[in-house]
């Protein structure tokens, strides 16, 4: 009478091990999520340090807007193909 109840108590504790191994690998929260997770936010920090670096470069860019008389020229000359009075323009058609 004991040995079917061994063998049931052992087959119940064996499907208790799968389920629960099973939802610690596989679940909503489980290891291969919480690596999902992990990639999501390195994904996130590489983002935020390139924003960090473009939102630099343009606070340089203004600062040199708002005190290099030089830069502006620069800009005006290359960017709005600007030229100052008396300037000899050269234009090479392709």
């Amino acid at each position: 009478m004991k040995q079917p109840k061994k063998i049931f108590m052992r087959i119940v504790l064996f499907t208790e091990m799968m389920a629960f191994g099973y939802f610690y690998l596989f679940g909503s929260n489980g290891i291969s999520m919480l690596h999902h997770q992990i990639d999501v936010v390195v994904g996130l920090e590489k983002n935020i340090t390139q924003l960090k670096n473009e939102v630099t470069q343009l606070e340089e860019e203004i600062y040199k807007w708002e005190t290099d008389d030089f830069y502006k020229e620069k800009i005006a000359r290359e960017q709005l193909q600007m030229a100052r009075k008396g300037d000899e323009l050269f234009y090479i058609g392709t």
